[in-house]
């Protein structure tokens, strides 16, 4: 297995039965990011209306989402990270800061999820997707 897929909670597993200290495990760790700090630098010119239009939310959800005032759901993220091109990695360091469950391989709409993001498909690909197999689409019905 390539070391760079190998989960970081598995290679800080992998030090703890080596012997590591804790003092070495503690450098080793990672403190999540704020939301923020995660979609800002991926915004470029894009304000947080046009975020809000494309992933189907208002503009005060996400400023409510980008001050910490709310906690989006799941697939209110996961929208974002197809809005702005996030990487598997990217979106799952979203998903844990925003303190949502990660991606797994344990449920087949998330391995949907996965492949669409590593395969750069647009949302409205994803969606057919998902639909084909009969799962919830990410992005809502437009009334």
């Amino acid at each position: 297995m390539n070391s760079d897929r190998i989960s970081k909670t598995v290679l800080m597993i992998e030090a703890m039965n080596s012997g590591a200290s804790l003092d070495e495990l503690l450098k080793k760790s990672e403190p999540l990011k704020p939301l923020p700090e995660l979609i800002l630098p991926r915004l470029r010119d894009m304000s947080y209306d046009t975020l809000g239009v494309l992933v189907g939310s208002s503009r005060a959800n996400i400023y409510k989402m980008m001050s910490g005032k709310s906690h989006p759901e799941k697939d209110m993220l996961l929208r974002i990270a197809f809005v702005l091109h996030m990487s598997l990695d990217e979106t799952q360091q979203m998903l844990k800061s925003a303190h949502r469950t990660p991606l797994s391989s344990g449920s087949q709409r998330d391995v949907c999820v996965m492949y669409g993001l590593m395969n750069h498909l647009e949302g409205d690909e994803m969606d057919s997707v998902l639909q084909r197999r009969g799962m919830d689409p990410l992005w809502p019905d437009e009334e």
